[in-house]
């Protein structure tokens, strides 16, 4: 068996993925796919969200694929430390973003649904990096563009470091990384994506920068 894997991740770290979706063909084409990945040691399927909570709820789960559209009002159990990794159909957008779950930690095309693409998606949640595809992100700085409405939320103001680091944020570096390229600390870099995240109204990384496509923070070039 071939298996896939880059070494920005740690050679020890396995991890334990779930999958959810109610379509056993869909279950049985990403668990293909997980079985090659070297990063992934086992791998449980769920067939509804229901299920998949029981799961969480009992067993530790390092990362959550949801296969389908439909869980944005979902809630995670309490006590849940599972990260979760949303598929999305590139050709429907709209309802993508819909969808979308605000605790969502990251999101993969369906369109770039390939052993090499799920591995690199995979890594990038298990280590925090914020993950969205480019079509995603494309879509969301579109919509950036356009007039807010005169009842919308304006988008939060930012410091010049908080920029900065939001920034390097959307380009996946993790804490430490920032903290390098700012010439800071470990704990400052730590409480500028604090600030962040508190000022976005974001659980996490990856919504954080969702949301700052959404509010015009990031310009296309920094994407």
């Amino acid at each position: 068996m071939t298996q896939i894997g880059s070494r920005e991740v740690p050679v020890d770290l396995r991890l334990t993925v779930a999958v959810c979706a109610s379509s056993e063909l869909v279950r049985r084409g990403l668990g293909s796919i997980l079985d090659d990945l070297a990063i992934v040691e086992n791998d449980i399927y769920c067939e509804s969200w229901e299920q998949a909570c029981q799961l969480m709820s009992a067993t530790p789960v390092d990362i959550l694929i949801i296969a389908e559209a439909g869980y944005g009002s979902c809630q995670l159990p309490d006590g849940v430390q599972t990260k979760v990794l949303v598929l999305v159909d590139a050709t429907d957008l709209r309802t993508a973003l819909k969808d979308a779950p605000p605790w969502a930690h990251g999101f993969l095309a369906r369109q770039d649904l390939t052993p090499t693409g799920l591995d690199e998606a995979v890594r990038r949640v298990a280590v925090g990096k914020s993950q969205i595809p480019a079509r995603l992100a494309s879509e969301l700085i579109r919509r950036a563009a356009a007039p807010l409405p005169a009842r919308a939320a304006r988008p939060a103001k930012l410091t010049s470091r908080e920029s900065e680091a939001l920034a390097l944020l959307a380009d996946g570096l993790s804490n430490k990384q920032i903290a390098r390229r700012l010439s800071i600390s470990d704990h400052g870099a730590k409480r500028l994506v604090a600030s962040l995240l508190l000022k976005l109204g974001s659980p996490n990384r990856t919504m954080a920068v969702v949301t700052a496509i959404k509010s015009g923070l990031i310009e296309p070039s920094l994407m």
